[in-house]
């Protein structure tokens, strides 16, 4: 291991995991990091939070398992699997083993699954062995809470080789649970937060905002890995884009944040609710001003608006997918809808199902190239009805038809043209550029060929 704060070996490190990857992308992807802390770029501002107050072993086991197993060797993996059996693979799964929850937060998008049924350890035992066999090697829990499955800990302990970030409410994460996930090294709770105590308290209930800054000061004294969850909604968006906001999360420890939208699909599905296209457009905005100031050291991922980072939309196994608590999977936690189930079918059978092969098939969606406005639930929303029609696609919980026919699906066919206009300009006004930029080092032909780029000179 590097010693703490000697820039000289972070960069002989990113180097060196950039010299062992099998993929053009990743090779010139950590070059392209290691020049970056030479030039003292603002975003080696949260690496070095990252090596400075990160418990060492769990230091260790983010770079072994989120860097090198998953970032850089599990994409080997995945292509030369993709060749073998001609479909193409997804990097990670969402996974909602139990949808039980001691919350019941306004507008949840799981607040009407069945709460019944739940996967058992065996069955997620096998379904990470045959993930990993595909080369994947990072995986997001979720839920209901996650937290309430005390077998996930021995679950996440006998596959020490892969990288979990759980998405929690943070009310269960007592001493003696985080002194386990110190012993494990390899979890990354990301807790809730609805931005200020008011928005946090009127969405979770009385007294949940002092329960997750508490948690977050036991993460940070025991240097556990943790980041911060938070969902815009219309009255919440304007202070989680505020400056204000971002920096209290860094303050309290937080080295990763990841910013939602609130969609109509759970619990009293709420169009009223839902930030407005230009809050999302302004969130948007921040953001990227964040990721270039070195007042901010903390890695932001920003769900709907981060298209151009991960090439589009992810569902259906073009990046991800969900399994929930049936074992149903859905194409994303946002779309819940299915035909395969993990129970009947392998993870090689599901990727190549009809049903996720259509909507990948669709992108990027309705021919349009605007990566700003990937989503086929907020932006294409007639993909999903589409979709979902045409496969006879099940839904995974009660009320959903509202999405499907009525009032909402006119709201949010609304919602999808108020978006376009709004982010067009943006995406042809350089953001655009700046994403063929970044496939300049990509050696997929697929991505390639999406944006009409030429795939014969790539190696």
């Amino acid at each position: 291991m590097f010693r703490r704060g000697d820039d000289k070996q972070l960069i002989s490190l990113l180097k060196t995991i950039g010299s062992i990857a099998p993929a053009r992308y990743h090779r010139e992807t950590f070059k392209q990091l290691a020049e970056m802390v030479e030039k003292e770029d603002p975003f080696v501002g949260v690496i070095k939070r990252i090596v400075l107050e990160l418990n060492p072993h769990c230091l260790s086991k983010l770079i072994q398992n989120l860097i090198v197993n998953f970032m850089v060797l599990g994409r080997g993996i995945r292509d030369k699997k993709e060749k073998e059996y001609h479909v193409h693979l997804p990097n990670f799964m969402v996974i909602s083993p139990t949808m039980r929850c001691n919350l019941h937060c306004k507008g949840c998008y799981a607040g009407e699954y069945d709460t019944t049924g739940e996967l058992t350890f065996d069955e997620l035992d096998k379904l990470l062995n045959d993930a990993k066999e595909l080369g994947m090697f990072f995986f997001t829990f979720s839920g209901g809470e996650a937290f309430f499955r005390r077998d996930l800990l021995d679950l996440w302990e006998k596959h020490g080789d892969c990288y979990f970030q759980v998405y929690t409410n943070g009310t269960l994460l007592d001493e003696a649970m985080v002194s386990r996930l110190v012993d494990l090294g390899n979890v990354m709770p990301m807790i809730s937060v609805e931005g200020n105590r008011e928005e946090t308290d009127f969405r979770r209930g009385s007294g949940i905002y002092d329960k997750v800054i508490n948690a977050y000061q036991r993460l940070y004294e025991a240097g556990v890995m943790f980041g911060f969850s938070a969902t815009c909604t219309r009255s919440s968006a304007e202070y989680m884009s505020q400056d204000e906001f971002i920096r209290t999360m860094i303050e309290r420890g937080c080295k990763i944040g990841w910013f939602f939208q609130y969609i109509p699909i759970g619990a009293n599905p709420d169009i009223s609710y839902m930030a407005t296209p230009e809050q999302r457009a302004f969130l948007h905005k921040k953001v990227e001003a964040w990721r270039h100031s070195k007042d901010f050291p903390i890695f932001i991922g920003d769900f709907w608006n981060d298209g151009p980072y991960v090439d589009g939309c992810m569902a259906a196994g073009e990046r991800y997918w969900h399994v929930i608590s049936d074992g149903s999977v859905e194409p994303c936690v946002f779309a819940p809808f299915a035909v395969d189930n993990i129970r009947e079918k392998s993870l090689v059978e599901i990727a190549g199902s009809p049903f996720f092969t259509y909507i990948r098939n669709q992108l990027p969606y309705n021919g349009e190239d605007n990566l700003l406005r990937p989503c086929m639930i907020l932006d294409h929303p007639e993909v999903l009805r589409d979709a979902v029609h045409k496969f006879g696609a099940k839904p995974c919980h009660c009320g959903l038809e509202k999405i499907l026919s009525g009032t909402i699906p006119e709201d949010l066919d609304s919602y999808a043209r108020r978006i376009k206009a709004i982010y067009d300009p943006l995406w042809e006004d350089g953001e655009k550029e700046k994403y063929l930029k970044s496939l300049e080092k990509e050696d997929k032909k697929e991505l390639l060929e999406r944006m009409n780029l030429p795939t014969s000179s790539r190696s």
